[in-house]
């Protein structure tokens, strides 16, 4: 397996009120050879004619079934976590809330589409609560 791993360390602050101070969670996640470097590498991102991101372009599969649409969600948001923890990839601070305004505004075109959503959050939630997340 052609793979490199990226050991991540997050500290969260004390916050009063809360028992347990300090929290530490540590995760490792292995990023690909071929993990996106950039936005520009997702598959779900494309570039308008003047040279603007589109957070969110995505073309819902010829089935209704909800099920297959999850699982695209959660493909796209693997492709999303390797860009993040890839340590060669240029990644912008804010490009999480993004994609989702993005998603957001995407979203109305068909119901089966909140089924692509719905399993691109399943993956990015349970990465920030566990620091991994069940490929």
């Amino acid at each position: 397996m052609n793979a490199t791993a990226k050991k991540n360390v997050v500290t969260l602050r004390r916050i009063e009120g809360l028992s347990g101070g300090f929290r530490k969670r540590k995760a490792e996640w292995y990023v690909p050879g071929d993990a996106p470097k950039t936005a520009d590498d997702l598959t779900f991102t494309s570039r308008d004619s003047n040279g603007c991101i589109c957070w969110w372009d995505v073309t819902l599969p010829k089935t209704d079934y909800w099920s297959a649409h999850v699982v695209l969600g959660r493909a796209y948001a693997f492709e999303f976590l390797d860009l993040i923890n890839n340590p060669e990839a240029e990644v912008y601070e804010h490009i999480l809330s993004h994609i989702v305004s993005a998603q957001m505004r995407w979203r109305g075109h068909d119901p089966c589409g909140g089924a692509i959503i719905e399993g691109f959050h399943q993956v990015i939630s349970e990465y920030v609560v566990t620091g991994s997340a069940r490929r």
